[in-house]
């Protein structure tokens, strides 16, 4: 991507994020992200076909960069280091986490963020686990709806526990169903 586009398409989304900590997301208006951004209402549309698309772009970004946190190898497992890496990037990005929480109407950062998490839960179970069909299935299912009610948990209570309590917690949870 151009540097150009790379930049104003940076102004824009954190044009949008300041505006969502202001107002509500069904509030927000183009021309409110323009003004914000200092460009003009059609450089927005440019890049972006409406808030709506924005949102997408951003809720895309933002649950690629979480997931990209975890494993830094090709072999992902569900261990200290990859839970530490996400609370700390989770705690380092709170407010935009917080935001896209908050701002979540249509149920989309939510659906994005458990199918990004179930493809890497699922990788990993098929090295640690021994289980197979339905019983390997069912861990999934399990093991994701905890990490995301965990990660939904820690996002809306911060700080009621450090990034380091809540990853001894998720790997003390986790543990037994993948040993």
């Amino acid at each position: 991507m151009d540097r150009r586009v790379a930049k104003t398409r940076k102004q824009i989304v954190a044009a949008f994020f300041e505006l969502l900590k202001k107002k509500s997301f069904e509030k927000i208006t183009i021309q409110d992200i323009a003004d914000k951004a200092d460009i003009n209402r059609g450089t927005v549309y440019l890049h972006f076909a409406d808030k709506y698309a924005l949102m997408d772009y951003c809720i895309d970004s933002y649950v690629d960069e979480l997931i990209s946190q975890c494993g830094e190898n090709e072999e992902i497992r569900l261990q200290r280091e990859a839970f530490q890496r996400l609370f700390d990037y989770l705690g380092d990005h709170l407010e935009t986490y917080q935001l896209l929480l908050a701002n979540d109407r249509n149920n989309t950062f939510n659906k994005k963020l458990t199918a990004t998490v179930e493809q890497q839960v699922a990788v990993a179970i098929k090295h640690m686990s021994k289980k197979q069909g339905p019983s390997q299935e069912m861990l999934i299912r399990f093991l994701v709806s905890g990490l995301l009610g965990v990660i939904d948990w820690w996002i809306r209570n911060y700080p009621a526990c450090s990034s380091k309590e809540a990853t001894d917690i998720m790997l003390e949870l986790s543990t037994p169903y993948v040993s």
